[in-house]
């Protein structure tokens, strides 16, 4: 067939134009469970459970078990149902069941739409990515069969209701150490194996092109896929990756043990004022007072600059800016050494969409995902974080980045994606609470240190850092990369060699959809600056810049 498409960016998550692309009626006569099947007689571990095809444009995603786990909050879930899906055009759902490492039954979904653009587009993570979601930037089910991709995901096996107790059994008490890797890289790649294997039996050929593109979670897969598989997809985006996970995760506990250590626990309303405070103090290097610090915008703020000043928690303290002072700076050893970043001043890592959220104490003061980081370590999962001192964060901290080497996602030699001729775009939001941007500036710095500098990086990755933007989804301050913009520039650079040099970012109105304002994103290390003229909400009234 002929794969060649339109790329034209009419919506945050729509760039490729199918008007002009018509339905294969024979997929519809192949989506039976027996041709499939037949299909994947190489795959003994896949079994075909069922077929149909789709013609309502309505799909009504599954709650998955640990859906109660989830903060209610985010991105407009409830825990009650997930919202039906929409607006989609005609498709063959296929079920498969994957045994993979250690017997785990994993569950895959394979959409393939009878209107076919030629290529496979996926996303995974945390969680299967059946349902739409507002503003965000990974590559859902639902977005990629409205663009044409045959599209795919999978539970990895993991249908436990606890957040990320999952890698202990729960009979025997002990981690599950194949089912963790499993949840770390195996089991996407099964699920691609998978989703070539039915689009080649519905379609006849399987896709010409591949491209994976998931956020956070999902963003440490596509890098760990891209360092182990680096031959299942032709373009891989990262978007504000889980990079170097076993040192990430665990110094998002920093803030909490801070707290609790100096006895002086931060309610937003201090969090606020300090943050307000960096950005009174050094907004404005980038040429524009805009409300929100630069992703590269050095800012030497002092918190005890604010001591005295009222807040709707009370004063602001001498404690209080000491605590504020260390959990900006990030977890150090007694001489100093750095053991991972800190926070960036300006930026709100307490409210939904920070790690280290939740900072009334001594309620959830905790975020879950680091305190079960340490009880993998430990293998204890009753483990209490509140045991914790610097020099046992520190030992445990160490230990895990020892034993957890497997799942850290930190290999730079990237020489096996670069010579197979595959693209990696890797994006973080400046203003991201959860991973600090920093953490993917330095992997792409180690990535060029190992293929020989910046230059030679730059021909098969590169690196996009947003001013204002936050973590997943384009809701901050700034304008926010869209999962369309992204999508677009890798495909033109896979397809058209055309590379990146800059991503248009874009701050849309919530409720209507309406863009308010666009600015130009450069690749690394070039920064993005007001020209000191032109309106400010427009891309055209910034100039790239070395730093």
């Amino acid at each position: 067939m002929n794969t060649r498409v339109k790329i034209d960016k009419t919506a945050p998550d729509r760039w490729i134009d199918m008007s002009g692309v018509p339905a294969d009626p024979a997929v519809a006569e192949r989506c039976r469970v027996s041709l499939i099947q037949a299909a994947l007689t190489g795959l003994g571990a896949a079994k075909v459970v069922s077929a149909a095809v789709n013609r309502t444009g309505r799909f009504q995603p599954p709650n998955p078990p640990w859906m109660m786990a989830l903060d209610a909050s985010m991105a407009g879930l409830t825990t009650s149902r997930l919202p039906e899906v929409s607006d989609l055009p005609d498709f063959c759902d296929v079920r498969v069941e994957y045994t993979g490492a250690g017997g785990r039954v994993a569950e895959i979904a394979v959409w393939v739409p009878l209107a076919w653009n030629g290529r496979l587009g996926i996303a995974n993570g945390w969680l299967p990515l059946w349902g739409d979601l507002p503003f965000s930037r990974p590559l859902t089910m639902p977005a990629a069969l409205r663009n044409g991709f045959v599209t795919a995901t999978t539970d990895s096996g993991n249908r436990d209701p606890r957040l990320f107790g999952w890698a202990f059994d729960e009979t025997t008490g002990d981690l599950d150490h194949d089912f963790i890797r499993s949840w770390g890289y195996s089991a996407v790649h099964d699920m691609v194996v998978v989703a070539k294997a039915v689009t080649r039996a519905l379609h006849g050929s399987p896709p010409e092109y591949s491209y994976m593109a998931a956020t956070s979670l999902g963003g440490k897969q596509v890098l760990e896929t891209a360092q182990r598989y680096p031959e299942d997809f032709d373009g891989f985006w990262a978007i504000d990756p889980g990079v170097s996970w076993t040192k990430a995760i665990p110094a998002g506990m920093w803030p909490a043990l801070v707290m609790k250590e100096y006895g002086t626990i931060l309610p937003p309303a201090k969090l606020e004022a300090f943050r307000a405070g960096a950005v009174a103090e050094c907004d404005g290097a980038d040429g524009l007072d805009d409300g929100f610090l630069g992703a590269f915008e050095d800012c030497l703020f002092e918190p005890r600059t604010l001591i005295g000043e009222s807040t709707e928690a009370g004063e602001i303290t001498e404690r209080d800016a000491e605590v504020m002072t260390l959990i900006w700076d990030g977890p150090r050893r007694p001489d100093g050494e750095r053991l991972w970043f800190g926070i960036r001043p300006g930026v709100d890592f307490w409210s939904g969409y920070g790690l280290a959220m939740s900072p009334e104490f001594p309620g959830q003061l905790v975020p879950e995902l680091s305190l079960d980081h340490f009880r993998w370590v430990t293998g204890d999962q009753k483990f209490d974080w509140r045991t914790l001192t610097f020099q046992s964060f520190e030992e445990l901290f160490d230990r895990g980045v020892r034993e957890w080497a497997d799942i850290a996602t930190d290999n730079p030699d990237l020489t096996r994606l670069r010579d197979r001729g595959a693209k990696l775009v890797i994006s973080h939001s400046g203003d991201d609470g959860a991973l600090p941007a920093e953490a993917s500036v330095d992997y792409y710095e180690r990535v060029a240190d190992t293929a020989g500098g910046v230059d030679k990086a730059t021909e098969f990755a590169r690196l996009f850092v947003a001013d204002g933007d936050i973590h997943s989804f384009h809701l901050g301050r700034g304008p926010g990369l869209t999962l369309a913009a992204g999508m677009a520039a890798l495909m033109e650079w896979v397809e058209n060699d055309s590379p990146p040099e800059l991503l248009v970012a874009e701050r849309r109105d919530p409720a209507t959809g309406v863009v308010r304002a666009t600015r130009p994103v450069h690749r690394y290390p070039t920064v993005t600056l007001y020209r000191g003229d032109g309106d400010p909400n427009d891309a055209d009234s910034y100039v790239g810049a070395q730093p």
